[in-house]
Parts: C-alpha cells; structure tokens; sequence
C-alpha cells in the first residue's frame, strides 16, 4: 500500500520524529517537519526550465534510513526494500551544469 502521495499536494505532509538519518549523539530540538513531494517530471522539468542541461542520472535501489518502517532491510549502513526492491527507485542522484558560452 503506498501512503504518502507522489505529487505535490497544496498541503504539506507534516512528520515529528524523535531522530534523524543522521547519526548523532545530540537530540533533536525541533522534531517537526513540513514536507512537500515533486514528481520527478517536476523537477527535470525545472532544471531544463533553468537552462540546465543534464549530465548524468542514477537511481538507487537503497536509503540511508528506513523510509518505510516494517517493510525494509539493513544492508550495510543503507536500507532497501524487503520485498521487490527491483520494481522501484527509492531515491535518484540528479546532476546538471550550466552550458558554457560560446
């Protein structure tokens, strides 16, 4: 089942965690995010809107946190799906330049 929308919504998906990806020994003080999804046509489309051209593209299969609790497994310092983790990108690496003037 998914549960959280993959486009942008008006509203902000809100989370309050008592931790983050990030390995820390300090706690978190302010613990609630707000948070707004874009598509990934969304984004390459602002990049080309930008006068970006893209350079490279790569999707990744893991995340360094546990992105769907109960349904995900460690694998090394990342986390993966349980089941079918080849049937979807979990999160992707982007890179653009600014074309040179001729």
């Amino acid at each position: 089942m998914i549960g959280h929308p993959y486009f942008e919504q008006a509203e902000p998906m809100v989370f309050t965690e008592e931790s983050s990806h990030v390995t820390s020994d300090v706690a978190l003080t302010a613990r609630t995010t707000h948070q707004w999804n874009h598509g990934f046509g969304e984004i390459v489309g602002a990049v080309v809107e930008a006068g970006l051209v893209v350079v490279g593209l790569e999707e990744h299969r893991s995340v360094p946190w546990e992105a769907l609790p109960g349904r995900m497994e460690r694998v090394g310092d990342e986390f993966r799906l349980a089941e079918h983790a080849e049937r979807v990108p979990l999160t992707y690496t982007l890179q653009a330049v600014r074309p040179s003037s001729a």
